[in-house]
């Protein structure tokens, strides 16, 4: 604690040659600014559907990637970006970078960017009154990444600081002030120069955000929800909310990410909340008291700790091999016996239900965590009806917090059934049922001071996607030299 708190300290003392630069255009823009700061920034994100090749995990297995536009610097660099719950960091490639996993990327100037600054793991300048430097002897950061569907790998880089804008559901970037406008803000960031193949080689877009708590960032100022908070709090003439909500749904419903507030539209239900446990770890993750198979308690989570991580960078629901078992073992013994052609069907399998604190259920049913139903062992052999979860491991390489856990991923096969909300504020998430919505109008909400409610209606179609990332980023470690 005391720790963290020096270095906000240390943060907070420097004016920043960034913030110098941009003050008089702050000043100029202020009114518009303030019209605009009170209302959630609703994001639309692009699908891309693969198949993942050979050199991946689930190979074979089809996989979506979701991203949206930001862009970096002045004058702006277009990137396409996932936002990741599990990550920690903004993470983008440098134009230095030659792995292959870097060549079909945009990549970050920050020659170009007239905001740009190098900048060490604490914030402050690699040299003392100069934006910029060729000095060697600086931090650099590793990545450490592991993904259930395509494998672990690392990107290692330095720390620079620039501006970046956040476009949502019309935003004009020509900044026309009769319409609204992209949300700019500076931001710590993490650019690689070195990038492993795998994952990183398999993924359709540019680079990362990450959306996690501070515990997975370098420092505070590297928190892009605290960053996106900072930027547009009282002093910009409203009350953001530190909070973003995620709507994935179907193919033909599409998804959102909103930032700073929720969309009512998609709630079929007041939203029912459940604590982050243990939210110095950085992740979005709940306890489970209880499991249950149809109306059957399972008899785990009593002698040791349950959690469920919340990161549709998964396809399916993730369940721990230790309790992997038991419980195929019981959805085997609780379905119903082998019909005709290839045997059970997946709702012939039971439900099954995780009890979060606060009596919060997550009912998940079958087709959503059965990865395998129904495989021939041979040719005169009846078909086999059992089931088989998607099991893995928590690496304690990668994530040692988490090595006397049992971890449940709730990946997008879980998500899509319900709309999050992650409050960073209450170190809370709630969640609801989650609706359909064809209409033109969404009605976004933002709790503001004193529990009050402050609403903003935007118009236009609300065509958005999933958000795909990687899960249980660990922190980017710094080193120095090099």
């Amino acid at each position: 604690m005391l720790a963290a708190l020096s270095l906000l300290a240390c943060c907070a003392s420097s004016l920043t040659s960034y913030e110098a630069q941009v003050k008089d255009e702050t000043a100029e823009s202020s009114t518009k600014v303030a019209a605009y700061t009170a209302a959630p920034k609703l994001i639309k994100l692009e699908r891309q559907s693969v198949i993942l090749p050979k050199t991946a995990v689930r190979a074979g297995k089809r996989k979506n990637f979701y991203s949206a536009k930001i862009t970096v610097g002045k004058p702006a660099q277009d990137f396409h970006v996932n936002f990741d719950l599990g990550g920690g960091t903004l993470v983008l490639p440098s134009k230095d970078c030659t792995d292959h996993a870097c060549l079909e990327r945009r990549h970050y100037n920050k020659w170009i960017s007239e905001y740009a600054e190098d900048i060490n793991s604490n914030g402050e300048l690699v040299q003392a009154n100069h934006a910029k430097t060729l000095l060697r002897r600086r931090d650099h950061g590793t990545l450490q990444v592991h993904s259930i569907d395509m494998g672990s790998g690392q990107v290692r880089g330095t720390f620079v600081r620039d501006q970046v804008c956040v476009y949502g559901v019309g935003d004009d970037p020509s900044g026309d002030n009769k319409k609204r406008e992209p949300r700019c803000f500076p931001v710590a960031m993490l650019i690689a120069r070195k990038m492993s193949d795998r994952p990183f080689g398999l993924e359709p877009y540019d680079g990362t955000v990450g959306l996690s708590l501070k515990g997975m960032s370098v420092s505070p100022e590297f928190n892009f929800l605290a960053d996106f908070h900072r930027g547009y709090g009282d002093g910009h003439g409203g009350t953001f909310a530190n909070s973003f909500g995620l709507h994935i749904g179907s193919d033909a419903d599409g998804a959102e990410l909103t930032l700073g507030g929720y969309d009512v539209k998609r709630l079929t239900n007041p939203l029912q909340w459940a604590p982050v446990a243990d939210p110095d770890e950085g992740r979005w993750q709940v306890s489970i008291a209880a499991i249950r198979v149809g109306n059957n308690t399972f008899d785990a989570c009593h002698d040791r700790v349950c959690r469920a991580v919340i990161d549709y960078s998964s396809s399916l629901l993730g369940v721990p091999t230790s309790l992997a078992g038991g419980l195929e073992t019981v959805l085997a013994r609780m379905s119903p016996p082998s019909g005709f052609g290839d045997g059970c069907q997946p709702f012939d399998i039971p439900d099954l239900h995780l009890e979060l604190q606060n009596g919060v259920t997550l009912t998940i049913p079958s087709e959503d965590f059965v990865s395998e139903i129904g495989s021939r062992k041979g040719l005169l052999s009846s078909p086999s009806c059992n089931p088989r979860l998607t099991h893995h491991v928590i690496d304690a390489e990668h994530d040692p917090d988490q090595s006397h856990q049992d971890v449940f991923i709730l990946g997008e096969s879980t998500l899509r059934r319900y709309y999050t909300f992650f409050n960073a504020d209450t170190l809370s998430v709630g969640f609801s049922l989650a609706a359909g919505s064809k209409g033109s109008t969404s009605i976004l909400e933002l709790p503001g001071k004193d529990g009050d409610k402050k609403r903003k209606t935007l118009e236009g179609d609300i065509t958005v996607v999933l958000v795909q990332v990687r899960i249980l980023r660990s922190k980017t470690v710094s080193s120095l030299g090099m």
